[in-house]
């Protein structure tokens, strides 16, 4: 079975969410459909609830633009409560604006997600 990611992300975000979810499917990784997710018209907890509980990883995009998104908050906070694997994807933030919520968690800045997607295609493969 294909490994399975959820990618949280605004829709300012979108261009970097469709970008992380070609990278990601190019890997063979299998991704929830991003424009969906990212809507602010649709962010249906029930809805979204159903999609994380169904991914592996829940990839969350954060920005200037994003890091005061009650979206983003509500996503990572059930991905959290169904214990799921969380990987926020840090671009153009400087260290010192990173939610503390954020630094608990594994982060990795968006120049580096080459090298996280190899590592994560390895791990899916393995499984």
């Amino acid at each position: 079975m294909a490994y399975k990611v959820f990618i949280s992300s605004t829709l300012k975000d979108l261009d970097l969410a469709l970008d992380l979810a070609r990278r990601l499917e190019s890997a063979g990784i299998k991704v929830n459909s991003v424009d969906k997710s990212a809507a602010s018209g649709e962010a249906i907890p029930i809805k979204i609830t159903h999609e994380l509980s169904r991914a592996d990883e829940v990839f969350v995009i954060l920005t200037d633009e994003s890091i005061d998104s009650s979206k983003l908050m509500f996503e990572i906070g059930a991905a959290s409560s169904l214990r799921k694997r969380i990987t926020a994807v840090v671009v153009g933030l400087k260290p010192s604006k990173v939610p503390s919520l954020i630094k608990n968690l594994k982060y990795i800045r968006y120049p580096d997600l080459e090298r996280y997607i190899g590592d994560l295609e390895k791990r899916a493969k393995a499984a």
